[in-house]
């Protein structure tokens, strides 16, 4: 493994802990707005934003706003309701493949894909909030565990698909990706889940909700992970940047926490 990709992952992961169990409520939030911005100027390079400024701008603003959404006070139906818009959107995803599986390439820059990826970050910032700090029995263990499970199933997709890869998933969108990854994927996943279930001490009612959560999770995260993969297709691009040496960009980071973390959240809010 390269040395960069390694020195990067201990860096981000050392950051992420500190943010994530140490940083106070305000801290927290105002990486989650970097974390959009950077994510929003990848974006746009994706969406055919081709002057720099331009592209500063937009993820500029998209972190800005996604800080005044982070940063003002939230009901719990208000977060609802922004979460079952993202569910929508996830699940129109699907149908989205099937009907134009393939994207014409982007050349000029999209306001409708500049405007969806804008929806998107805003949301997954409020999503992981909601798990970190204002959901009921929120803590950052229980945003760990929402992440966990976009992890697993990307860890468990990459060793089963090398061992025993064989059918596509969506060739014309991500032809390195299988269905014995995505399957690989769901039992590492569904493991861990039984192992938390066991060992933590999950309040009454709540162990039927944790199941729903993480299945629904678990599959939106390779919805999510294929919409980034058919946006990269269509900009004619690998990575979506070069930001985190040996690991492309923040977006490649993300992509499966963009659909999971909302999705999750919805059924934690909802249940």
């Amino acid at each position: 493994m390269p040395r960069d990709r390694v020195l990067t992952a201990i860096v981000l992961l050392v950051v992420f802990a500190i943010d994530l169990f140490y940083a106070s409520i305000d801290v927290f939030a105002l990486v989650l707005g970097l974390l959009v911005a950077a994510s929003a100027w990848e974006w746009s390079r994706l969406a055919g934003v081709e002057h720099e400024h331009g592209q500063t701008a937009f993820g500029t603003l998209v972190g800005l706003a996604a800080l005044v959404c982070l940063y003002l006070p939230q009901s719990e139906g208000f977060i609802r309701w922004v979460m079952l818009g993202g569910l929508l959107f996830w699940l129109s995803v699907p149908a989205a493949f099937y009907l134009l599986p393939a994207l014409a390439p982007i050349e000029r820059a999209s306001r409708k894909l500049l405007l969806t990826g804008a929806m998107l970050f805003i949301i997954a910032a409020l999503a992981m909030q909601y798990l970190h700090s204002q959901a009921e029995h929120a803590s950052p263990l229980l945003l760990l565990y929402a992440l966990s499970i976009v992890w697993l199933m990307d860890i468990g997709a990459y060793v089963s698909g090398r061992q025993f890869g064989r059918r596509k998933l969506a060739p014309l969108i991500s032809p390195g990706k299988t269905w014995e990854g995505v399957f690989g994927g769901a039992a590492a996943t569904m493991l861990a889940m039984l192992v938390v279930l066991l060992v933590a001490d999950w309040p009454d009612g709540a162990i039927v909700r944790v199941v729903v959560a993480t299945v629904f999770a678990a599959a939106a995260s390779v919805i999510g992970d294929l919409y980034e993969s058919r946006i990269k297709r269509a900009a004619g691009r690998k990575d979506s940047s070069r930001l985190l040496p040996g690991h492309g960009g923040v977006l490649d980071r993300i992509d499966g926490v963009l659909a999971a973390l909302p999705v999750f959240a919805f059924v934690w809010a909802w249940w």
